[in-house]
């Protein structure tokens, strides 16, 4: 045998004394066969209690706070504007009778000071002509007898030229002087009746003046633009030192406290509300408006249903008031409701006697709940009467105290069996 040969023979040899010796280690070493428990096959889920109870249906909508009276301030007479009082500006509160701006009043005020005078002037003519009045019933008492005097002698004149003991010429003269004092008399009786006439006019002056003296003090009163109510500032459209005409807007301001709100309710929610609601029926609301995470929420109600339905959207207009003060579970004034503000607002509707409220998470397609019935799974139908944001109101389908399965589950079957977790036992 060659050396090289040998020397192969000998290595192989080595190879399979060690694998050898290895396998005879690892067959000592083996871990021993222990006996294990059979492992629990079935599902473990979690349960809760259905419960009824009586439940108020909200109706969710969504509106822009708008103010219920809002009023535009306007010039109604022309002139420079001289004051303005500091609270009238952008967001500022205003307390009723506030006098907010002032136009020129020089102008009203010496207008009203003329209609005065003309007022006093129709006055002293209608004085004078009273005593004119008086001094023509006096005249014409004098008139009178002076008339009687000439008849008397014309009588008696004209008994003596029957006689022939005086002249003809003497006759015709005391006739003139009669005539004459008749027609004095006339004449003071005539200017006596145009009086009557002529007061009348008089006085249509006098209350004309007193008419245009009250339109002089209106326009004063005017050039003071005056807050007819608490309020708040909108806006502001005029300085100090600017002219105005009749008809400028000078700003804008709202009533405190009074906001309404326009929200759009469908038709299909109408059934969850009284027939007359905001007539005589009144509900209720809650207003909230998110801001930084934080919701601040205040007290409403419907107060009125418009008359006509959006026909683009199908929807019926409702009205809700909201007090701006009422705040619910905040600091007072804490954050106030103000105009332009978009809101949530939850309209409280009818009440359901002894329903089931489930989260939407454990109603399965075609309308059905899993339960627990002696360790098994149980499908039941239910019958869903409203479905509101994470949660599903059920009125038909499972009963008082039924365990409900709140565990997420996958190819569920009817019968199979399940375990409840610990906590829920």
């Amino acid at each position: 045998m060659k050396k090289g040969a040998f020397f192969k023979t000998i290595r192989v040899l080595v190879v399979l004394i060690v694998a050898i010796v290895i396998m005879i280690v690892l067959i000592k070493l083996r871990p021993k066969a222990e006996r294990q428990v059979p492992i629990e096959t079935r599902r473990l889920v979690e349960v809760f209690p259905a419960i009824a109870e009586n439940v108020h249906l909200v109706v969710e909508s969504f509106g822009t706070v708008e103010p219920r009276e809002s009023l535009k301030l306007v010039a109604q007479v022309r002139g420079q504007i001289v004051d303005i009082n500091p609270s009238f500006k952008e967001g500022s509160f205003v307390q009723e009778g506030t006098q907010l701006i002032q136009i020129d009043p020089r102008t009203y005020r010496l207008e009203m000071q003329r209609r005065k005078v003309s007022i006093k002037q129709a006055e002293a003519e209608i004085k004078r002509l009273k005593q004119e009045v008086i001094n023509h019933k006096a005249r014409i008492k004098i008139a009178k007898s002076d008339v009687n005097l000439a008849k008397n002698e014309y009588l008696r004149l004209k008994k003596l030229i029957d006689r022939k003991v005086i002249a003809q010429s003497q006759l015709d003269k005391a006739e003139q002087t009669y005539l004459a004092s008749v027609e004095r008399l006339q004449a003071l009786e005539n200017e006596l009746a145009l009086t009557g006439p002529k007061k009348e006019q008089l006085i249509a002056a006098r209350e004309m003046a007193k008419v245009l003296y009250e339109e002089a003090k209106l326009d004063l009163e005017r050039s003071g633009i005056i807050a007819p109510f608490d309020g708040w500032v909108l806006e502001k459209a005029i300085e100090v030192g600017q002219h105005v005409n009749v008809g400028q807007q000078l700003g804008r301001i709202y009533s405190d406290g009074e906001l309404d709100i326009e929200v759009r309710i469908p038709t299909k929610d109408f059934k969850w509300f009284p027939a007359d609601m905001g007539q005589k029926t009144p509900v209720t609301a809650e207003v909230v408006f998110k801001n930084a995470g934080k919701d601040y929420v205040w007290n409403g109600r419907v107060v009125r249903v418009k008359a006509q339905m959006d026909q683009r959207t199908r929807t019926l207009p409702v009205v809700v008031e909201v007090d701006e003060t009422s705040t619910m579970g905040q600091k007072e004034n804490s954050f106030r409701l103000r105009p332009g503000m978009f809101v949530t607002v939850g309209i409280k509707g009818k009440e359901i006697q002894q329903a089931f409220v489930l989260p939407r998470h454990v109603v399965y397609p075609g309308d059905v709940v899993y339960t627990v019935q002696d360790d098994r799974l149980k499908i039941k139908p239910v019958t869903i009467m409203r479905s509101y944001k994470d949660s599903v109101i059920i009125s038909e389908g499972i009963s008082e105290g039924e365990l409900i399965i709140k565990t997420p589950l996958s190819s569920a079957a009817d019968g199979m069996k399940v375990r409840l977790k610990p906590d829920n036992r």
